[in-house]
């Protein structure tokens, strides 16, 4: 991945283990999640993850009680999407936006660019409320 070069990050074992993790999965994961999945330890995922977090090859999604979870950014992945956030239990789940929704958003946020000043690079949509599990509960 040519984004670890400006940091002098190698594409390393672990690296591609925790990347290849990430690549698989249709959903964010937690930490624990790719350690599972990757076999490196603990403490080598939180670094590599933070490493990657800081090259953008990974963004970091905020979910509930600090249960941050991890998915490749957006141009490694072609997957331009949302996240449904389950305030109860954790899980996060993507969603692919419809057109209208896209370009209802793009409107919003060009009027709020209009008056603000502000350049945006990207937008974050997460719909917060109880998964399916959870209200059947």
């Amino acid at each position: 991945m040519q984004a670890l070069a400006p940091l002098e990050l190698r594409l390393t074992g672990n690296r591609r283990s925790v990347l290849a993790v990430l690549e698989q999965s249709s959903r964010p994961l937690t930490v624990e999640e790719v350690v599972s999945g990757s076999g490196v330890p603990t403490s080598t995922a939180y670094r590599n993850l933070a490493e990657l977090v800081e090259a953008g090859v990974v963004v970091r999604v905020s979910g509930v009680g600090g249960g941050d979870r991890h998915e490749l950014a957006e141009q490694f992945s072609q997957h331009h999407h949302h996240h449904l956030v389950c305030t109860d239990c954790g899980m996060v789940t993507d969603f692919d936006p419809s057109p209208q929704l896209e370009k209802l958003i793009d409107r919003e946020v060009d009027a709020l660019l209009a008056t603000s000043g502000f350049e945006i690079t990207h937008h974050v949509f997460d719909v917060r409320g109880r998964c399916r599990d959870c209200v059947a509960g």
